[in-house]
């Protein structure tokens, strides 16, 4: 075969499923046809059919398939070598002509009868074809033929051209479900998701396909647990409209409209090319019904086209899904799929609502608690009328009282009845002190009041309401940045009112002077004043407000141990938002402790609480990348990646940058290395001039081995030298040696071995530079002496890999490597020596059952049969497989 074909088949193979793949293979094809290579041409459209198919465009792939089975019949016995392949293929054709109306139906079941015939004539079980008879069956609603055929492919024995042990269950659970028979779809998935998966299409649509089941059988854990683990497997796949749908239509029937809106957003793009008409009338439908629940003024993101009231939409979808309908059931000569829709369209919810995680079942049972609560009626004492003056001080005894919305009333209701012609000084000093509290959102407006209330007080003589007037200024300016002119302004009035003034005033004076200090970055004498003893808050949420702010200060000083006695009062408190910040705080301090079961439990409380409170957005977006980070160091990456993305919408600056780099850790241990990739590049578009070159000397490097673990290792090669650059701004040379290393490794991955040779060739001066007995520079050195060996291996050269194997080896185990050293000696044993006595040895001298073990156990048996030690080879072999 043409070498230079099969490197380009090899490539695109390599390709991840896509539009990407599919036109590297259709390049394939045309070239091997015009070389007449008639046998590459021939597994190369089968692999452009395989193509087509997983990645979202199954209609392309009947042509191809019509050229391979004419070439087939033409000449079986020439692609006879393919023939697991071709018959593997022949299974897309059936589901594939049911997801296109303006096929015709004979054509289906034309196909399907060749397909059995072809299966008797090689000897195949009738497993297969009974399973796609019953697809065609199931799918135009003939569900006499379905049972029929389910019991026949249930009954019939497995063999080669089966689905995998994953995906044929998963057509059966969808059988079992769609004729009521939840609880044996659940029984019959067990066992499937118990054991070893292998397909890529698995688990995740064995998992959708159990949905309904899961929810109909009362297993919502099961269920909310298979929604999140399918979808964030679906999600990025290109060609999953269908399932896609299931996920929507799951939320919208499970009191989840809002998520499924989300997931509606995401995917509605992929209407304006879906994979099928069956997928999009499936999307459509599902979308239509999530979108029926809502408000129907809601403003619908649209891909490349004005936000559209959820209201519009839903009709527009759900006519759309009705008329793709009508044209199955045109085709099918039944109305199935139009009353299929029609039901869908207008659905009962499965349940009133199913929490989607450890918040949102929280918050749920929180709010059916307080909805179960009888509170008893307690007739409020009625307060004395007041009327004149009596307002005034009716207004700062709400005000001291908390009660904020009563008293601005009653400094209004004071100057509607009383005219300002008849105010007195003290009057109108009152009355700007009011205004100034009033305020408190427009700085300016609060100062100027109190500052003219001020001079009416020291002109009258209210030396107790002139300290307590400069405190508020005081503490004004202290939060708007001027810390100086504040402290000059508040501090010593508070002080003495503190020491002097009402017993009931002192703690918010307390409180007040240590927000000054706070401001001014003074924490330990904020921690001070508020520890310092005195009256203490008489209501639990003032009380709970000191708490929260004593707690704060504890962590801006780094005493941690203290935090959690220190806000333990705020826990007593009867507002959601007191406790929600005093869950948030011991939280983060059990992170600081490194404690984070702990801090997990308390950031989903924090965030439990706080959900939907107007104005707690932020502070409920920083508990959720908390709760990331708890969740990452607990070893629950999915609830870790899925708290940080609700918090992205909401963070900003260093706090988005952070939530991005808990993804990039989730996304890792996920196996989301796609996905982790674009959160690097999002990391490094929105990267400050000022940044740090070692941050962005280490970013550019996890970039580099995403690329590389994606097999992108064209584009790993330069990033991983941008990488070195920055290590080399940042002063790091043995960081910077690692990073050429790695662009050299990447290199040597696309056959490169000239560029190769060259770059690491080019690290050695810079660890020639560092002193030689480091044990860093140690490691980087043999790793430089184990890279050439490599690169000289795959060339072809045994003999300089050989010097430079045995460099590595004596640097190793000169530093104390002793995993890499004895990875050296193996590959001394195998290219340096001819007979088995260095194998043996290191046979003899690794621990057992290891993987070095095992590789270097096999070369021996290799060695061994070589050198004419069949008997010796044998034994071996057989205790290698007998521990294996």
């Amino acid at each position: 075969m043409n070498a230079e074909l099969i490197d380009l088949l090899q490539r695109a193979e390599s390709a991840p499923y896509g539009k990407v793949r599919s036109a590297l293979l259709e390049d394939v094809v045309r070239r091997a046809d015009a070389a007449s290579e008639a046998d590459l041409a021939f597994y190369s459209r089968l692999a452009l059919v395989t193509a087509y198919v997983m990645g979202g465009e199954p209609r392309k792939s009947l042509v191809p398939f019509a050229r391979c089975v004419a070439d087939w019949d033409a000449e079986p016995d020439k692609y006879r070598e393919y023939s697991h392949l071709f018959h593997w293929c022949y299974k897309y054709a059936p589901s594939t002509l049911a997801k296109f109306p303006e096929v015709p139906l004979d054509r289906a079941y034309a196909v399907l009868d060749d397909m059995e015939q072809r299966w008797r004539l090689s000897g195949h079980s009738m497993h297969a074809v009974h399973q796609h008879r019953w697809l065609v069956a199931h799918h135009i609603g003939d569900q006499e033929t379905a049972a029929e055929q389910f019991r026949l492919w249930s009954t019939a024995p497995r063999d080669d051209l089966s689905d995998c042990v994953g995906c044929d269950p998963t057509s059966k659970v969808h059988h079992l479900t769609s004729v009521g028979r939840t609880a044996d779809a659940v029984a019959l998935a067990v066992n499937v998701l118990d054991g070893q998966l292998t397909c890529a299409e698995q688990p995740q649509q064995m998992l959708t396909a159990l949905l309904p089941a899961y929810v109909a059988e009362g297993m919502y854990d099961e269920a909310v647990d298979a929604h999140r683990k399918a979808y964030r497997l679906l999600r990025n796949r290109v060609g999953e409209l269908s399932e896609h749908a299931d996920h929507v239509e799951f939320l919208a029937r499970t009191g989840n409209e809002l998520k499924a809106i989300e997931l509606i957003e995401r995917h509605a793009a992929e209407l304006a090319d879906p994979p099928s008409p069956y997928a999009e009338m499936a999307f459509s439908a599902a979308a239509s019904l999530a979108l029926s629940r809502v408000d129907s003024d809601m403003r619908i993101r649209q891909p490349q086209a004005d936000a559209e009231p959820a209201g519009a939409l839903a009709e527009r979808y759900a006519a759309r899904a009705l008329e793709l309908a009508a044209q199955f059931d045109a085709r099918n000569g039944t109305t199935h799929r139009s009353e299929h829709i029609q039901r869908l369209l207008t659905a009962e919810p499965w349940v009133e609502y199913l929490p989607l995680s450890e918040t949102a079942r929280r918050a749920q049972l929180r709010k059916q608690a307080q909805a179960e609560q009888t509170v008893p009626t307690t007739q409020q004492p009625e307060r004395p009328a007041v009327s004149g003056r009596g307002w005034l001080d009716r207004a700062e005894e709400d005000w001291q009282n908390f009660a904020a919305e009563d008293a601005v009333a009653a400094w209004q209701a004071f100057e509607r009845e009383v005219p300002e012609s008849e105010w007195t000084p003290f009057d109108r000093a009152r009355v700007l002190d009011g205004r100034g509290l009033a305020s408190s959102e427009d700085p300016q407006v609060a100062l100027d009041a109190w500052r003219e209330a001020l001079a009416l007080y020291d002109e009258l003589g209210e030396e107790v309401r002139v300290l307590r007037t400069r405190g508020r200024i005081g503490r004004m300016l202290c939060e708007q940045g001027q810390v100086e002119e504040g402290l000059a302004a508040g501090e010593e009035p508070i002080r003495w009112l503190i020491a002097n003034d009402e017993l009931e005033r002192r703690p918010s004076q307390r409180d007040s002077l240590a927000i000054m200090y706070a401001q001014a970055g003074r924490f330990s004498n904020a921690i001070q004043v508020l520890t310092e003893p005195g009256p203490a808050h008489t209501r639990p949420e003032n009380a709970g407000s000191t708490a929260i702010l004593l707690a704060n200060l504890l962590l801006q000083e780094g005493r941690f141990d203290e935090v959690e006695a220190a806000i333990a009062v705020a826990f007593d408190s009867q507002h959601d938002a007191q406790r929600s910040f005093a869950h948030h705080l011991r939280g983060r301090v059990r992170l600081e402790l490194e404690r984070p079961a702990e801090a997990a439990e308390d950031l989903v409380e924090a965030v439990a609480l706080a959900t939907g409170m107007p104005g707690l957005e932020t502070h409920v977006a920083y508990s959720q990348l908390m709760l990331a980070r708890a969740y990452l160091l607990t070893g629950r990456p999915l609830e870790a990646a899925e708290s940080a993305e609700e918090s992205l919408s909401v963070l900003t600056d260093d706090a988005l940058a952070d939530a991005r780099g808990v993804l990039i850790d989730s996304y890792r241990m996920l196996g989301e290395n796609e996905s982790a990739l674009t959160k690097v590049r999002e990391l490094l578009a929105d990267v400050s001039s000022e940044a740090h070159p070692a941050w962005l000397a280490t970013l550019r490097q996890d970039e580099g081995i995403l690329l590389e673990q994606l097999d992108r290792d064209d584009e790993a090669v330069d990033v991983f030298l941008t990488a070195a650059q920055h290590f080399g701004t940042a002063e790091s040379p043995l960081q910077q040696a690692q990073a050429i290393r790695l662009a050299a490794q990447s290199a040597r991955y696309t056959g490169d071995h000239a560029r190769a040779l060259e770059l690491v060739t080019s690290a050695q001066p810079i660890l020639d530079a560092l002193p030689s007995a480091d044990q860093d520079v140690i490691f980087q050195s043999a790793g430089v002496h184990w890279d050439l060996a490599l690169i000289h291996l795959q060339q072809g050269d045994q003999t300089t890999a050989v010097t430079h194997a045995d460099e590595a080896a004596d640097l190793y185990e000169r530093g104390g490597y002793e995993d890499q050293y004895l990875n050296a000696q193996l590959l001394l044993a195998e290219h340096g020596t001819e007979d088995e006595k260095a194998l043996q040895d290191l046979f003899n001298e690794l621990p057992a059952n290891t993987d070095l073990w095992y590789r270097t156990g096999y070369l021996l048996v290799d060695r061994l049969r070589g050198v004419g030690q069949a008997d010796a080879a044998a034994a071996l072999e057989t205790r290698l497989n007998s521990e294996s």
